[in-house]
Formats: C-alpha cells, structure tokens, sequence
C-alpha cells in the first residue's frame, strides 16, 4: 500500500522507519480513504470510529503494533490470527465473525478446543443487537431453537424469517416447554406466548415440538454457531450469563450443549399440524 491509497500524505500507510504516523480517528471518516483495490474493512473501521478508538490506541491495547491494525482497516481480506481476533472482539464488544465474516472459513491450522469459546454476555440485554438478526440471516443448513430466549422481541419479522429459511431447505426446528406441564404462572405465559409465535408456523416447513418440562437451559443453533443461556437459582432468565461458542468436534463446551439439545430433542413431542396443536 502506497501514500496515493490516503488522502493525506502524512497519514500514509507505508511511512518511514521510525516514524509515528498512523491513521488517526480522523482517517477512519468515510470520505478520508480513497479507493483501493482491496476493499477496507468497513465494520471494523465504523466500530473503532463509533467507540472514538484511534488504531492507535486499539493497537496498544491489544499489543499489536499500529500498522497491523491499519492492515486490518484498509484490507477487508486480511485477517489477524484468530487469538487475536477474539481478543480484539472482545475490546470492541462485538462478535468475531461481525469483524471478520469468513474468519473461521479461512482457518489452516488444527482448531484447538479452546478456539469454541467465542464470546460471553452477563444477560441477553449486553449482546450486541445485530448478531440476533445477523445470525438468521446467514443460516444456511440448520435452525434449531430450543426454549424461550425472547426472540420475537429482538426479530420482530422473526416467524417470516423462519418460514423462508424452511422454504429455501435450511432445517428449522423449534422446541416449546409445554404450558400444561409448567409449574408456575411465569413459566406458563411464557410457554403459551412461545406457543402462539411458533405454532402457526408448522404447516410451512417450520418443525416445532413440545417438550413435557422445565427448559432450565436455552439454546440458539445456527449452523456452527451455538447461543447458550443456562439458568442460574435466584437470578431472572434476563441476567442469566449469555455465552457464544462455536460448534467443534473437539470442543468440550460445545459437546455438552450439543448433546443436552439431542436429548431434549428425543424427548420434545412433535406437534403434527396447526389444527392438532390448537386442539
């Protein structure tokens, strides 16, 4: 990369030995870079800028040497390794595949267990709204929705989200606590709200099955992408921790989720059509 790809000269990518000059908040503006032939990394470009972070500073905190951050910005194909691309996630308060979309894609090496854990939330009120309706769009093999994570309320077009990923031969499988079988007011309202959300959706394409218990862990399956919230004794479901793992053959965490979902789904009844659900 040469000066001519930055408006400015002084803040040119490829400056001189020893010298300090990186891109600063004001070259993350939109009209400050030019067009390159790589394309720029707009998402990270546009978190940095709304956190008022220079790359500079980003850099020091994540102990990497500013210029491998300007790499990042102006080279959307570039990617950090990915110890470090969590990392630096976890600085901005973000998903890993937000910043960098193909990043598990582009994986060489042997992925370790460690690599599952992708990020952690205290509450469903602390993840970062995007990846709800991010994650729904990009599902291409499976959707599999077991318990009551309140997903209506963060998808409101989530129903007709969910029949044109079924129509399109995506897997969509949701499991509901059944209201009969609920043990406390709460627990039916929400099982009966679940309901009214999901049950229309059997006669087009959508599985849904009720399970005949209490669901004290929710679990979001996109693809490879595992959403968890287990319930903590004394805590409310909404300050219950969040957890994002990546589903991986040698991934502890992720195993143990997988599994707890199988055997809900062997247990869970099918609900057949809309009319024997409604009856």
């Amino acid at each position: 990369m040469t000066a001519t790809s930055i408006r400015h000269p002084v803040t040119a990518f490829d400056t001189p030995t020893g010298a300090h000059s990186h891109l600063s908040l004001a070259d993350l503006r939109p009209t400050t870079l030019r067009t390159v032939t790589s394309p720029c990394n707009e998402r990270l470009r546009e978190t940095l800028l709304s956190l008022n972070e220079s790359p500079a500073d980003f850099a020091a905190k994540l102990g990497v040497d500013p210029k491998t951050v300007e790499r990042w910005i102006l080279n959307a194909n570039r990617h950090p390794h990915p110890r470090t691309a969590y990392q630096a996630a976890r600085l901005l308060d973000v998903d890993v595949t937000y910043l960098w979309p193909t990043i598990h894609g582009n994986r060489t090496s042997k992925i370790a267990g460690t690599d599952e854990l992708t990020a952690c939330w205290p509450g469903r009120a602390t993840v970062p709204h995007d990846l709800w309706p991010r994650l729904f769009a990009e599902a291409n093999r499976q959707v599999v929705i077991m318990g009551d994570f309140g997903l209506p309320d963060l998808i409101p077009n989530l129903p007709r989200l969910l029949v044109a990923k079924a129509t399109r031969g995506v897997q969509v499988r949701v499991i509901v606590s059944d209201p009969h079988t609920a043990t406390n007011p709460i627990d039916t309202a929400r099982a009966i709200a679940a309901e009214a959300t999901y049950l229309p959706l059997v006669d087009q394409g959508v599985t849904v099955a009720r399970y005949p218990g209490h669901l004290s862990t929710t679990i979001l399956r996109v693809d490879d992408d595992l959403i968890v919230r287990t319930g903590i004794d004394g805590c409310p479901a909404a300050f219950a921790p969040v957890i994002h793992l990546r589903a991986l053959p040698n991934g502890p965490l992720s195993r143990l989720y997988l599994t707890s979902l199988d055997t809900i789904t062997e247990t869970a009844i099918p609900v057949t059509t809309t009319m024997r659900a409604v009856a």
